[in-house]
């Protein structure tokens, strides 16, 4: 039997969740506290809105949540991570060390942090992205690009707050999808993160990649990642969607029938039966219009808990 072990993104920090594992292996935490430092404790029990939950914080920290949890896993046939949850299945697989993982995370973090556009991210579920992209070219939403697909009826998209939450309105008004707006605080993934992806690139061809012990799935190819384009694809993976439906559709292909979740959480467990059932069946089409009466739109309604990365 063949099984994935997959990473979730930043969405995945919930409260205190995952303490217990700073405990379990203080000699590990304490090396995190050194590259980082700071503690890592606070930003579990910190407030939303606090300091300790500024990206640069929030990401390095659950990186060093999901790598421990990892520890006590039994080894898979594949390697698999949500957005910067990549970085974390690369250092399981053996292509990069703990502390360079994580200075990359914290490098990445602060990068993204510093995109000029005051954006964020919306969560569509119950429609095809086919069918989305029409109704956000129908509607004008040239400014929004898909940043993650996650199953065959749940996408996220990124791009200014204003044109997400005016494009929320025309999709809610359809009556059929939900569209909600995610707590990010930039437009990952997304053509605004292009700056970003540069900086990101000149600090990645500083480093050097070991091959994986396990094959680890690219967000961006949808396929097991090759040594001499590590750097390039981490880079991408900045302005470039996160293809998990796709990544989860060559997981099943290639024999996998169980994919288990690093950590505390099953929402990545959730996208994978979501995707999986989907590639087996096309399942009901349901008819959604748009708000100003243009033209309809077919999705099959299936799917999980959307996930920004």
């Amino acid at each position: 039997m063949l099984t994935a072990l997959a990473f979730a993104g930043q969405g995945a920090l919930r409260g205190q969740s995952g303490a217990e594992l700073l405990d379990r292996y203080p000699e590990l935490t304490a090396q995190a506290e050194a590259v980082l430092g700071h503690p890592l404790r606070p930003v579990l029990t910190a407030e939303s809105g606090s300091v300790w939950r500024h990206l640069s914080r929030v990401q390095p920290t659950l990186f060093v949540i999901t790598r421990l949890a990892a520890l006590d896993a039994p080894e898979p046939s594949y390697l698999v991570g949500h957005s910067m949850g990549e970085l974390t299945a690369l250092c399981h697989a053996g292509c990069i060390d703990f502390p360079t993982a994580l200075r990359l995370v914290h490098t990445r973090a602060r990068l993204i942090s510093a995109c000029p556009v005051p954006g964020g991210m919306l969560a569509v579920t119950g429609i095809g992205v086919r069918e989305l992209t029409a109704v956000m070219a129908t509607e004008g939403f040239a400014d929004i690009d898909i940043a993650n697909l996650n199953a065959p009826d749940q996408t996220v998209l990124a791009g200014p707050t204003g044109s997400l939450r005016a494009l929320a309105a025309v999709i809610r008004a359809g009556g059929v999808a939900k569209a909600t707006l995610i707590d990010a605080p930039n437009p990952g993934h997304s053509r605004y993160m292009a700056d970003a992806a540069a900086g990101f690139a000149e600090v990645l061809a500083t480093v050097t990649f070991d091959p994986p012990r396990v094959p680890v799935i690219s967000n961006v190819t949808a396929r097991p990642h090759r040594l001499d384009r590590l750097p390039e694809l981490l880079a991408q993976h900045l302005y470039r969607p996160v293809r998990w439906s796709d990544s989860m559709s060559y997981l099943r292909d290639a024999g996998v029938t169980e994919l288990h979740q690093a950590g505390t959480g099953s929402l990545l467990p959730r996208l994978w039966a979501a995707c999986t059932a989907q590639d087996e069946s096309d399942g009901p089409v349901t008819t959604l219009r748009s708000e100003r009466g243009r033209r309809p739109y077919a999705s099959n309604v299936r799917g999980g808990t959307p996930n920004a990365g």
